[in-house]
């Protein structure tokens, strides 16, 4: 009789522990295959943002360059390589239209590949455009002609793309944390089938329903941190979901809410709908959100303040104007000093003119790269494409085209104590 109730009670163990694991074991494959499936899908978003991130920063510096170059020396782009050392602008299109291609045969978002067929059809033209000013070289056709071409085509194309370029990543970002929902909530709905399964497993104790918990809940969570481990570069996108990972292995959910948020702001503000001009504060708030991204990288090096008067929020700024600046103030200033500095960005108007002030207190600059800088800016020489200055460069030809000679920007620095750039532009409101 006690032999029978042994031989009972395991087989009654047995098949209290199948009900139990089988429908754990069920679950937990079909929860591997689908994490399997939003993980390779993620990992194809990052590798995408990536890859486009990258032609974003280098393609329009690099061919605007190799193209000022051909123009510039009067040499065919068979011949600027010779010349002066920079890649065959035929290769630059191809090897962006390649990639481009891959990149759409890889997105699945309908508005991100929109943007692929549309930056498709602008490396075409820009290529026909590239074609005309080498023919025209190669015929010795007028320099003037071949500058005007260079700034009305090539410029204008260039910047096309990338702007084309920053609203597939937008797309994509808004992919990828589509994604990230439907993966939280598959997981969801497989944790409410396991709880189900324990109820209906009567008998079982609660530590071993801890246990089987646990057995479960640990893979998924090393795939999640995988997954949130992929690496988008080049720095700023790269660090910035570096930081999201870090700080989601710490389960500090609120602080990845809250850069997850920055992330999509400064996005948003970069876009801007297409518009080329802002209101202050809506620069104001992209340049809040960057530094407020970058503080959870430097916390220990930066720090910063924005004092603009609310006054001033209703006036309109050329977009990306005070980013450029900010970042410089970063990477060549504040990363540059022992202990790190403060980033101040200060407003105040002036008659008919608002002047905003990004202040640092980093390592500053001595009168030799100074005088440098405020050459480039003013234009009188044109920065390489790896030149620290290309960045206020371009902010300060903007200025130029849209304000002529009603703005400017001026700078004061001392090699130890810090740079401060002040940038001045005339009242604008909007429809006024």
């Amino acid at each position: 009789m006690d032999s029978f109730q042994r031989i009972n009670l395991k087989r009654r163990l047995i098949a209290m522990y199948a009900v139990i694991i089988l429908p754990l074991m069920i679950i937990s494959v079909f929860l591997m295959y689908e994490l399997n499936v939003f993980c390779r899908s993620y990992d194809a978003i990052v590798r995408n943002v990536t890859k486009a991130n990258r032609y974003s920063l280098e393609f329009k510096n690099e061919f605007d360059s190799v193209m000022y170059q051909m123009v510039a020396r009067s040499v065919t782009k068979d011949e600027v390589q010779a010349v002066a050392g920079m890649a065959n602008p035929d290769d630059l299109i191809t090897d962006a239209e390649l990639a481009f291609k891959s990149l759409r045969d890889t997105t699945n978002s309908g508005q991100a590949k929109d943007k692929i067929v549309s930056i498709e059809k602008l490396l075409s033209t820009l290529r026909k455009r590239m074609d005309d000013i080498n023919d025209s070289i190669d015929s010795e056709g007028s320099y003037d002609e071949n500058l005007e071409r260079l700034d009305t085509d090539i410029r204008i194309l260039t910047g096309l793309i990338q702007e084309r370029i920053s609203e597939y990543i937008y797309y994509e970002s808004e992919s990828m944390e589509l994604t990230r929902q439907q993966m939280d909530e598959q997981r969801l709905r497989v944790m409410n089938m396991i709880i189900l399964a324990l109820i209906l497993a009567l008998g079982a104790s609660i530590g071993f329903y801890m246990f089987i918990s646990r057995s479960i809940t640990a893979p998924v969570a090393d795939l999640e941190l995988k997954l949130l481990q992929a690496q988008i570069n080049p720095h700023f996108l790269y660090n910035t979901l570096d930081n999201i990972i870090w700080l989601a292995e710490d389960g500090r959910k609120e602080e990845v809410e809250d850069i997850a948020s920055s992330l999509s702001r400064f996005f948003r503000t970069t876009l801007s709908g297409g518009r080329d001009f802002i209101k202050i504060k809506e620069e104001l708030n992209h340049i809040e959100a960057y530094l407020h991204i970058q503080r959870q990288r430097y916390r220990d090096i930066l720090s910063y303040d924005i004092s603009v008067p609310e006054e001033l929020s209703k006036y309109l700024i050329i977009k990306m104007t005070l980013q450029p600046v900010v970042e410089n103030a970063l990477y060549h200033g504040i990363k540059n000093k022992r202990g790190g500095g403060r980033i101040s960005i200060i407003g105040r108007e002036e008659g008919d003119y608002v002047f905003l002030t990004v202040k640092d207190e980093g390592m500053g600059m001595d009168e030799k790269t100074l005088e440098n800088l405020k050459s480039i800016i003013s234009g009188e020489i044109k920065p390489s494409a790896d030149n620290t200055g290309f960045g206020m460069s371009n902010v300060a030809e903007r200025m130029r085209l849209n304000y002529g000679n009603r703005c400017g920007i001026n700078i004061r620095s001392e090699y130890g104590s810090g740079t401060e750039v002040e940038i001045f532009i005339p009242k604008r409101i909007e429809n006024g």
